[in-house]
């Protein structure tokens, strides 16, 4: 038998999975193992949906599917060639008698260990031999620096502030994705100059001005306040969210929550009150009787 001529078509044939994940909802498989590829499939079709490149490091074996014609020699490609003659003598530690039994040259191979979905669905990770991976739809955990300037700080913040530029303080405040410094923003705010800050806001900052509205009204006194940002939110960009529903679901949801969370506490005083208020006046019907 003679051993087959290494090519792209055979070296493809040799890439195989070992690690597969299903979504939770059960519609898409992930795969990854011996290739520089992470494979998400369709289940129901059978059909891969896109394919990732885990690494472009041509030091690792398995990324290049065909070598540079230039570089091979009858020997073989030339950067996996042995040296030979004087200067392989030379690496012999000293004493030693016996040659080397042969080559002991090998590469690093790209591969994947471990693929797994997250709960949502939304993210997922990979961990191969040149770290973990992190892919996601949503960009509200990534500092985004395109449209940061020098101009742009904490300071500039307090000094829109100071000066009644709400929008542009809000603005700031988004780009720079600090919590603390949005909600004083937020909260600095006046209640009628709520609408034109609400237009201020452009769609890329709006999922993370809805999840910070949420967060803020969960534990805030000022309930009537975030609700009135919640229904500005609404009625100015509630068309732009119903075209854009899977990248607002979250953030809807999480707000929804905190909305609901805040009237069935309310209710439940009301309607404490509201007996209270029926039995003081049971009380003062029967005393003006008795008189």
């Amino acid at each position: 038998t003679c051993a087959l001529p290494i090519s792209a078509n055979n070296n493809a044939a040799s890439r195989y999975f070992t690690s597969v994940c299903y979504s939770a909802d059960g519609n898409c498989v992930i795969a990854g193992g011996n290739s520089k590829y992470i494979c998400i499939y369709e289940i129901s079709q059978q059909m891969l949906l896109k394919k990732f490149q885990i690494s472009f490091n041509r030091s690792l074996d398995g990324v290049l599917d065909e070598l540079n014609s230039k570089n091979l020699a009858d020997g073989g490609p030339i950067d996996e060639m042995e040296y030979s003659g004087d200067e392989a003598d030379n690496n012999h530690l000293p004493g030693a008698k016996r040659r080397d039994d042969g080559s002991r040259k090998s590469r690093v191979e790209v591969l994947t260990m471990q693929v797994a979905f997250s709960s949502t669905g939304r993210e997922w990770a990979t961990v191969s031999n040149e770290g973990l991976h992190v892919y996601s739809l949503d960009d509200d955990m990534i500092f985004d620096p395109i449209l940061l300037t020098e101009a742009v700080t904490p300071g500039a913040v307090q000094s829109n502030l100071r000066s009644g530029q709400y929008g542009t303080a809000l603005v700031m405040s988004l780009h720079l994705n600090e919590f603390a410094l949005i909600r004083q923003v937020i909260e600095d705010t006046p209640y009628g100059s709520i609408p034109h800050v609400v237009r201020s806001v452009g769609p890329e900052h709006l999922e993370r001005l809805l999840q910070c509205v949420s967060k803020c009204m969960a534990d805030s006194p000022h309930v009537e306040f975030y609700v009135q940002w919640c229904l500005e939110l609404l009625q100015t960009h509630g068309m732009h969210m119903e075209k854009h529903r899977g990248s607002f679901m979250r953030a809807f949801r999480a707000m929804h929550k905190s909305v609901q969370t805040r009237h069935d506490e309310l209710k439940s005083v009301s309607d404490n009150n509201r007996y209270t208020l029926d039995f003081m006046e049971d009380q003062t019907k029967l005393l003006l009787s008795a008189d």
